[in-house]
């Protein structure tokens, strides 16, 4: 496993042989492919492909994994095998093969009227 001890900041798509501990957060709107599992506190890129993630919070566009465990998803197409999170916001499609533990799972987000808060 590869530690990275601070943010992992994508400037390009990027693609890792083995799994990766992120001690900070991973952002930078490119794809990110890990050929193991990722461990991080936030993610935010445009698209991930890897085996299992660990995180606090995920916002990005397509997710690929085969297990997710999180706090907070936002995301627009999640193709996953079990997704365990506290709440899932997403525009698009979940296809999951297993199962779908949330305790709010909100469709089609961006059809709801915003509420400004002062």
């Amino acid at each position: 496993m590869k530690t990275i001890k601070h943010d992992l900041i994508l400037k390009e798509d990027t693609t890792f042989n083995e799994s990766i501990k992120v001690e900070g957060d991973i952002k930078g709107y490119y794809n990110l492919k890990v050929k193991g599992d990722i461990n991080c506190l936030n993610i935010d890129c445009n698209n991930i492909n890897c085996n299992n993630i660990n995180c606090r919070n995920i916002n990005c566009w397509n997710i690929d994994c085969g297990n997710i465990n999180c706090g907070n998803i936002n995301c627009g197409n999640i193709d996953c095998v079990n997704i365990n999170c506290r709440a899932i916001i997403f525009c698009d499609k979940i296809k999951c093969k297993e199962e779908v533990k949330a305790k709010k799972l909100i469709k089609n987000r961006f059809e709801l009227e915003q509420k400004v808060w002062k």
